[in-house]
């Protein structure tokens, strides 16, 4: 199946900050950290705390935001299917890998 290079452009197009990925420590505090976009997202996975990333990442938060919120059903069944037990700092890895992969494709559409 492939995309449409609009889709892909609303896929890599930011949305409102209310919108955004709003990232939490475990405890539930704001990091002070918004995504509004899978580049930003992918910035913010690089140096956020790695807690924060394993609580969302549990959760399935990172998942729903971006099928429900950007539109990439793709990018979240992948991170979906990642282990959940996977050690942190490789999780992190994965992560970066993943988003970054996927934003270089649907760049490669959106051309």
């Amino acid at each position: 199946m492939s995309m449409s290079a609009e889709k892909a452009q609303k896929i890599l197009s930011p949305v409102p900050y209310e919108q955004g990925f709003h990232f939490f420590s475990p405890d539930g505090h704001y990091s002070g950290e918004t995504a509004m976009s899978l580049c930003s997202f992918l910035s913010d996975l690089h140096h956020l705390d790695i807690q924060s990333i394993r609580f969302h990442f549990e959760r399935g938060d990172f998942q729903k935001w971006l099928r429900t919120t950007i539109g990439d059903e793709e990018l979240a069944e992948k991170i979906h299917n990642l282990d959940k037990k996977v050690p942190e700092e490789m999780l992190r890895q994965k992560l970066t890998d993943i988003v970054q992969k996927r934003i270089s494709e649907l760049q490669l559409i959106d051309t």
